[in-house]
């Protein structure tokens, strides 16, 4: 039986735990995971053995609280040197990997662009990429709380009230709707 493989690109930021959660997340869902973490120097002075030494520090924690729920998987450690996108991209083809779990925090800045490491990666992806983002803090989007009253009244059927519904009109089909089972009509 074959392994479902998952290349993990870590950044060593803060924000990889986030990254590493969101590739053990995907990994229970499959009976024998095989994790890549990757962390990328891109810098020649950087040692080998420091960036893979503070990659298992980022990943160690989280593999051993896995490791109680979790049974038949494996993980491999590996640093490469050169651009992220490239090295990324080139050990999920090298493995043949199922899915590629990175972070998109560059995305937040400025206009989504192709020269982020994110966007590249999922360029030049051979599998489906799932790119995790920090979630906001708090939901600072103004929201008129009738609408909210509406989408809980009708169960998700109308998403505004009369004073904001305006052009915005879904169409929800009975084939696209199911809850705990069973199609709503």
């Amino acid at each position: 039986m074959r392994r479902y493989r998952i290349v993990v690109g870590v950044d060593l930021s803060e924000y990889s735990d986030l990254v590493i959660e969101h590739a053990l997340d995907q990994a229970a869902r499959h009976d024998r995971p095989d994790l890549h973490f990757l962390a990328v120097k891109e810098q020649k002075k950087a040692a080998s053995e420091d960036v893979l030494r503070r990659l298992g520090a980022a990943v160690y924690p989280a593999l051993e609280t896995f490791n109680r729920h979790a049974q038949a998987w494996r993980a491999r450690l590996h640093v490469r040197q050169g651009k992220p996108d490239e090295q990324i991209a080139g050990l999920a083809a090298d493995v043949r990997a199922d899915l590629i779990v990175i972070g998109a925090f560059g995305l937040h800045h400025g206009g989504r662009t192709l020269r982020t490491v994110p966007s590249r990666v999922l360029q030049n992806a051979i599998c489906p990429t799932l790119v995790a983002v920090m979630p906001n803090a708090q939901d600072t989007t103004p929201h008129c709380n009738y609408c909210d009253a509406v989408r809980e009244e009708t169960d998700g059927e109308r998403l505004f009230c009369d004073d904001h519904v305006g052009d915005r009109v879904s169409i929800i089909s009975p084939t696209s709707t199911w809850s705990g089972g069973v199609m709503m009509m």
